[in-house]
């Protein structure tokens, strides 16, 4: 093919496609219209939505609302019902493999049931949730709440239902850490004075004040074994909130990771406090009881460590 017939082609497409562009086609947009002009809740479209508040005997405010979609706002008022329907609790639990509670009513009220979406408006106007976690809530267990919208118009029911899971907790900074000035050790499982001066090694390291000492189990002529345990005197009975872990600082195996805490007023007779969890690292680390047990000796035992090694050890234990 020579020159002159491809530029003539090349041509002639240009002037097609030129044609194409300037055409006008009409994109049918009826149908997109009703699909969008439905009711729905826009914190569903968050779902869930967690809330943690402080538990104190306080009302907090938890917004909610309802929305209308599509191109133009609705020319008449639109009826708006909201509902909690306990039953979706359970149908969340099983979809998600869950295993929340519904909030206790004593605990929560919904501003208003019936609202309204003003004609040339796209929502009500926004509601509360008042919480009251003292009016019934367990500290740190987590609550769900699920409010699902209805209204005389159609509905879009893949966000019909907002779930909030609501939790009560408290502020660490609320809570200074108890004087360990009186502080003394009941006894450990093991200990190391091999570990020398520098890095202790004793159950004595535990709660000496300084994160460079640390108490470590036996390992010199072979390791104790475990569980490795140290307990604590805090010298008088006080309201255990919670515990502060400071681990070694080193990257060595053997840091704890689960921990069972258990109290006694005597230093004979333990009552379990719970269980705890600690991440892998050099930085103290705090945690809340879900009890607040009154209790002069303290007992941890590490139950599992990083590196699942026979031996374990922590730098500092606190309480407050």
């Amino acid at each position: 093919m020579n020159t002159r017939n491809i530029i003539s082609r090349v041509a002639a497409l240009l002037v097609v496609l030129l044609a194409g562009a300037c055409e006008k086609v009409d994109i049918p947009r009826e149908e997109l219209t009703g699909s969008y002009e439905r009711v729905y809740m826009a914190a569903a479209a968050r779902n869930p939505n967690e809330v943690v508040l402080k538990m104190a005997d306080t009302v907090y405010h938890v917004t909610y609302g309802a929305s209308v979609g599509g191109y133009s706002a609705p020319v008449q008022d639109i009826e708006i019902q909201f509902v909690v329907d306990s039953a979706k609790v359970q149908a969340y639990n099983e979809t998600n493999n869950t295993s929340y509670s519904l909030l206790p009513a004593s605990c929560y009220e919904l501003e208003q049931a019936h609202a309204v979406i003003p004609a040339g408006a796209v929502a009500t106007e926004p509601l509360s949730i008042r919480v009251n976690p003292a009016s019934g809530m367990e500290l740190f267990r987590e609550y769900l709440l699920p409010v699902s919208v209805s209204a005389d118009t159609k509905i879009n029911a893949s966000l019909q239902t907002a779930y909030y899971i609501i939790k009560a907790s408290l502020d660490f900074a609320d809570f200074p850490e108890y004087d360990r000035s009186g502080w003394s050790i009941l006894g450990a499982s093991s200990e190391e004075p091999a570990e020398g001066a520098t890095n202790g090694g004793l159950a004595i390291h535990a709660i000496d004040g300084a994160t460079s000492t640390f108490w470590h189990t036996k390992w010199d002529g072979g390791y104790a074994p475990p569980p490795h345990w140290l307990a604590i005197d805090m010298g008088q009975t006080q309201t255990l909130h919670g515990l502060a872990f400071t681990g070694r600082q080193s990257s060595n195996n053997g840091k704890p990771h689960t921990v069972e805490v258990e109290t006694s007023g005597n230093g004979t007779d333990w009552a379990p406090a719970g269980t705890l969890t600690l991440a892998n690292s050099n930085a103290q680390q705090k945690f809340f009881l879900t009890a607040f047990p009154q209790c002069r000796y303290i007992r941890i035992t590490v139950s599992a460590n990083y590196g699942n090694v026979e031996y374990t050890h922590l730098a500092e234990l606190g309480a407050f």
